[in-house]
């Protein structure tokens, strides 16, 4: 990181704001010092204090990666609480800001897989996960070019340890082994991307008309998805083999780039600016616009939603074997769930309810009351999660629809 003594309003200009998320912003903006067009992305850490571990992963991986396929980091500086990081301006907008004006034919389609699989390729080989391939996260130049973004996932693979265990992504798009919480590794990013390849030809992911926490349990249990449709055998075959359940009959991005369906459909990325000069049609006959400003749809609303989704996302295998009461648990070490749980469901929750002033101190009188009796009797929490879960478990097998 820059020095946080630099001011980023000298050296960058803000133009038009081309995104919003939860905790930040991202403008297309100019470099003062070359005239260049810039993306400037700043989030108030105040705001994400507990985030600051995924941007921080973010700019460890940009500021790591040195590929044609991956979008440009160029620095990040620090203003107050407000962190300014600079990228790469890619003004085609996202896959997903495309797929707006309608799906694309199987020829865009493989030539847009096929730089993703280059990008792929390109962070495997440097022992780096992705993580959340989808539509959304693959961006264009206003040429066609296509490249990778939103790192705040992405994980290393070191030599000892190959494979992760950690569950991250975006439900929809995500691999079973890793809803499973199994160890995965780079076999992961080829299950999103062949859920991505049925995105772009759909318009959407498979079971998008599913609530995100019902998705979590349908797809380890489930047969995988499939590409139906007027679609061509080989894009068919693409997908199927993508989205093989076991990580290891998977191919590789290696392999995929040699698919009959990437060779024979591929053209030059150039081809792709008619997806973008389509678009901007579209726009200008009056439809809405990026949907980069769209609430994430991964996000339940309600808190009870939010509560769960958290816990059956990372919690769920450590509830499992948290040992009785009395049978060897050490009272003296606080829960896990706490940091794992409790907290990121309270940091969303405060996000969603920052212009009403009652609503977050009420949220945040809650969590400190909470946080209050776990320093009073440690490990309370940890056993409130898991009472809660049994007995919300017990309503899913009794009335399946009563939460979705």
């Amino acid at each position: 990181m820059q020095s946080s003594q630099i001011d980023p309003e000298e050296l960058f200009t803000k133009l038009d704001r081309i995104g919003k998320g939860s905790f930040g912003e991202v403008f297309k903006g100019i470099d003062n010092r070359t005239q260049s067009v810039v993306a400037i992305k700043t989030i108030d850490l105040e705001e994400a204090e507990d985030e600051i571990e995924d941007i921080q992963q973010e700019i460890t991986v940009l500021s790591q990666c040195d590929s044609p396929y991956i979008t440009k980091y160029f620095g990040s500086y620090l203003k107050g609480s407000k962190l300014w990081i600079i990228m790469e301006y890619l003004g085609g907008g996202s896959a997903l800001d495309l797929l707006r004006a309608g799906p694309f034919d199987e020829s865009q389609i493989a030539t847009m897989l096929k730089e993703i699989l280059k990008g792929l390729d390109y962070l495997h080989s440097e022992k780096k996960i992705h993580r959340d391939i989808k539509a959304a996260n693959v961006l264009l130049s206003e040429h066609g070019q296509v490249k990778l973004a939103d790192f705040g996932v992405a994980g290393q693979l070191t030599d000892t340890q190959i494979k992760r265990e950690t569950f991250v992504g975006t439900p929809f798009w995500m691999a079973p082994e890793v809803i499973q919480q199994s160890a995965y590794d780079s076999k992961a990013d080829i299950w999103s991307l062949g859920i991505t390849a049925i995105e772009l030809a759909k318009g959407e992911p498979p079971n998008s008309d599913m609530h995100p926490m019902r998705v979590l349990f349908h797809i380890p249990k489930s047969p995988p998805p499939t590409l139906s449709g007027d679609f061509s055998k080989s894009f068919k075959e693409f997908t199927e083999a993508c989205l093989n359940k076991d990580p290891t009959f998977r191919p590789t991005a290696k392999e995929l780039l040699k698919h009959k369906f990437i060779v024979k459909h591929c053209k030059k990325t150039s081809y792709l600016s008619e997806l973008i000069d389509r678009y901007r049609r579209w726009k200008e006959e009056g439809h809405s616009g990026s949907s980069s400003d769209d609430s994430d749809r991964t996000a339940p609303n309600e808190m009870l939603n939010l509560f769960f989704y958290y816990f059956s996302t990372q919690f769920f295998s450590f509830c499992s074997d948290l040992p009785v009461q009395g049978q060897g648990q050490d009272q003296q070490s606080k829960s896990a769930s706490l940091t794992t749980v409790i907290s990121p469901v309270f940091t969303e929750l405060k996000q969603q309810h920052k212009e009403h002033s009652e609503q977050r101190l009420a949220i945040e009188e809650l969590e400190r009351n909470i946080r209050l009796a776990e320093e009073v009797c440690p490990g309370i929490t940890d056993r409130m999660v898991t009472h809660i879960i049994a007995r919300y478990q017990k309503y899913i097998f009794l009335f399946p629809c009563f939460v979705f």
